[in-house]
């Protein structure tokens, strides 16, 4: 397997991967990383964005706006590849920013974004009410505007690892399978009251029409302009 470019990169880090020659773009949505995606098929893209969140963490509308011209003018046209994207429950991704947003490391830095003395009922209910300092949601990455109109090729659910790891095998015309690391182990579920995960599966209506679709199958060929509904 190729080696990452520029080196090892971080365990929960992955960056925009661009494999025109193979057939596809994975764009990197936050919390949705997977790191054995990235060690084994960085060292074979044209470009990888990476380091900067502002270029890494590109989202659908972005990427057509700043990295289709330029992979235009390297001679890979739209119609020659995939935007494809991760995707997972909606709750589960509002909680791994909550848990990111612990790390001590944040505290030692000062940073304003630490959220260690907060349970998941008060993250999630700051979130809600517009109180974080970030108000991304999932829909909107895979989406080209705010009417979350998606312009993604494909969507795959990141459980569903045996999915996509093999989709992307195939692309890269390879028989062996891309090796899984940093496996989840289990972890005690943050409390969240009845009443607020109604809420948020209230707010999170596009997402989770979009997370239905990929229950069956582990992945969805959205058509051209699909909006969510909710």
């Amino acid at each position: 397997m190729g080696a990452p470019v520029g080196g090892v990169l971080g365990d929960t880090v992955a960056p925009v991967l661009a494999l025109p020659a193979h057939g596809f773009v994975m764009l990197s949505m936050p919390k949705c990383a997977s790191t054995s995606m990235v060690r084994s098929v960085a060292g074979q893209a044209e470009v990888v964005l990476r380091v900067n969140p502002k270029l890494k963490h590109l989202n659908c509308a972005q990427f057509h706006e700043l990295m289709v011209p330029l992979l235009r003018k390297g001679g890979y046209y739209r119609k020659d590849y995939e935007v494809v994207s991760l995707f997972r429950e909606p709750v589960e991704w509002l909680e791994s920013w909550w848990r990111y947003r612990r790390r001590p490391a944040l505290a030692e830095e000062g940073s304003r974004r630490f959220t260690g003395e907060q349970t998941f009922e008060e993250f999630a209910r700051d979130y809600l009410q517009r109180k974080n300092r970030f108000r991304g949601r999932p829909a909107r990455f895979v989406a080209m505007s705010d009417q979350l109109d998606i312009g993604v090729d494909r969507i795959f659910a990141l459980e569903r690892p045996e999915v996509w790891q093999g989709w992307i095998a195939e692309k890269l015309d390879r028989e062996q399978e891309i090796a899984t690391h940093n496996v989840s182990t289990e972890r005690q579920e943050p409390e969240l009251s009845v009443g607020l995960r109604a809420e948020l599966e209230a707010y999170f209506a596009p997402e989770y029409d979009i997370y239905a679709h990929l229950r069956d199958t582990g992945t969805w060929t959205p058509p051209a302009g699909y909006v969510p509904r909710g």
